[in-house]
């Protein structure tokens, strides 16, 4: 199951700045007293009072007041929000403290080898699941593959530097992945260069290095591939990664870090 605590995490971080904002607003009307304006509605007008909570006086505000109705309201509104966000931020960061999904997995985790051979997890470890997909996932099998000149960390020959340089990344962050798995779009089959795993997530991503972009053939054809990729369900962002290069631009090994930690950690 997917860890929702670092989105908690980043929620806070977000609810924080935003109550920083709103405290300053706050601060702006300070002076402005505790009335209030009370709103009606009269044959289909809007009327306005300035109503003070002290002594109860009620006055009618007219266009001219505007000014005074809009920055009396806006106070309001500030105040309001100002309440919500400490609210929220408050239960937020108490859950936060509660929340570890990793419990569920503990509860088959912490059992002795003997009592684990008895049992079927409702939910499997990380360890299992990933073998799981390895298997399901199986690496070279492209029919036509050429010939790979460069050997990966991980001991797989691949074609080119740059498919080298997004193998040793996967293997640098423990990213289970596999070179030119098969996959069928429609009714074709390709090759993705990559297939990975978000073992956060449990969310298989596909991978395709766009190496030769200066080259038009090239270029159209793999423009096609990505279109089919989409036409069937694998967007980019979501199911797919893609990066590129052509003769006078490489590619980009920070652009390719960011990218495995922004889709696949």
């Amino acid at each position: 199951m997917e860890n929702h605590k670092k989105k908690l995490e980043e929620q806070i971080q977000e609810l924080n700045i935003l109550i920083k904002r709103s405290n300053r607003n706050v601060s702006k009307y300070k002076d402005l007293g505790n009335g209030q304006i009370h709103v009606s509605r009269c044959r289909g007008n809007f009327q306005y009072y300035y109503v003070d909570k002290m002594n109860g006086i009620r006055k009618y505000m007219g266009a001219e007041d505007e000014k005074a109705i809009r920055k009396y309201i806006q106070k309001d509104y500030e105040l309001a929000l100002n309440e919500k966000l400490k609210i929220l931020h408050k239960r937020i960061d108490k859950f936060i403290s509660l929340y570890d999904i990793k419990e569920l997995t503990d509860v088959y985790d912490n059992l002795n080898e003997g009592r684990k051979r008895y049992v079927t997890p409702l939910i499997e470890p990380d360890d299992i699941y990933i073998q799981n997909w390895l298997e399901k996932h199986p690496g070279q099998q492209n029919p036509f593959p050429e010939e790979g000149l460069f050997q990966t960390n991980r001991g797989e020959m691949v074609r080119s530097k740059s498919e080298k340089i997004i193998a040793d990344a996967l293997d640098k962050y423990n990213i289970p992945y596999q070179y030119e798995s098969m996959l069928e779009l429609g009714y074709s089959t390709v090759y993705p260069d990559f297939v990975a795993l978000n073992t956060i997530t449990r969310k298989t991503i596909y991978w395709e290095h766009l190496g030769i972009l200066s080259d038009m053939d090239y270029a159209t054809k793999n423009f096609k591939k990505i279109h089919s990729y989409e036409k069937n369900g694998y967007l980019q962002g979501r199911d797919l990664i893609t990066t590129m290069e052509s003769s006078d631009a490489p590619i980009d090994v920070r652009l390719v870090e960011e990218k495995i930690r922004e889709f696949l950690l």
